[in-house]
């Protein structure tokens, strides 16, 4: 996959998803199965176009939301879907003050797209005005076919980076995996070790964090992964890590959350 940072990119054909694919969910999955089914058919590459950083951090930073992937984190979940181009934009003053017709017109100068898929709610352009009828009205004029993936729902609830974010504060692991389609990620770094555990610090403080507790947990590093059992602590950015007893590591490494170990989740009213 290649990566472009808001670089000169010529192509003579694609097909564009657009989004800002935090996390990578099974909706996301799902809106890029059917770009890559159309790029295939069309024998031209799958691009995604998205922002480096949310939105939210230009236009008004103490609201924007925590994140669940870095972009490192998007980018890999990405390339794992088959997307062969990730082109990321800044979202700068230029970016947001764009009107909603003159961001469609950047994208097909920069990607001349045969077709454009987006989710039934996405927003672009001065104050987000601009919404997918749009982008299929002008598709319709100018020769691009434009696909709308409706709202996916799972067991009867929404799909979205705002449900995921919302489980995550709640502690409950297992439904933000169900809609991640994997465990959800930290990076961690080992502070001290005792007779009680290993100290633990989360990292990337952008993300978004969980809810104090003890959960069941795989402890991913340098190429091994070990089951643990990790009591996160009230400040939700420290913990401390049970692991098997014989083994000796240090260092930095990953956390996946996979169940809770205490056996309850917050209910929206007891947060």
């Amino acid at each position: 996959m290649q990566i472009v940072l808001n670089g000169r990119i010529k192509l003579e054909g694609s097909v564009l998803a657009l989004g800002m694919f935090d996390g990578v969910h099974i909706g996301h999955r799902v809106l890029l199965k059917r770009a890559k089914a159309l790029a295939l058919q069309q024998n031209v590459p799958m691009v995604v176009c998205t922002f480096a950083s949310h939105p939210m951090m230009t236009i008004a930073p103490e609201k924007c939301p925590p994140m669940l992937s870095t972009f490192d984190e998007r980018a890999e979940l990405l390339r794992e879907q088959g997307v062969d181009v990730l082109y990321a934009m800044p979202f700068d003053s230029e970016t947001m003050d764009m009107l909603p017709e003159e961001y469609i017109g950047e994208l097909i100068r920069r990607f001349h797209p045969m077709a454009v898929v987006c989710g039934y709610n996405h927003s672009f352009g001065k104050k987000g005005g601009g919404s997918p009828a749009l982008l299929a009205a002008i598709g319709d004029a100018l020769g691009y076919s434009t696909e709308i993936v409706p709202k996916i729902m799972l067991d009867g609830h929404d799909v979205s980076s705002t449900v995921v974010r919302g489980a995550l504060r709640r502690g409950d692991v297992t439904h933000a995996r169900a809609l991640l389609a994997r465990p959800y990620a930290r990076g961690a770094k080992m502070e001290s070790r005792d007779e009680n555990g290993i100290s633990i610090a989360l990292l990337e403080n952008g993300k978004q964090d969980i809810a104090f507790g003890l959960y069941r947990m795989l402890w991913k590093q340098k190429g091994h992964t070990y089951p643990a059992v990790l009591e996160l602590l009230q400040d939700e950015k420290h913990g401390i890590m049970r692991l098997p007893s014989d083994l000796e590591i240090s260092g930095e490494g990953i956390v996946q959350f996979v169940s809770r170990a205490d056996g309850h989740a917050c209910t929206k009213e007891q947060m």
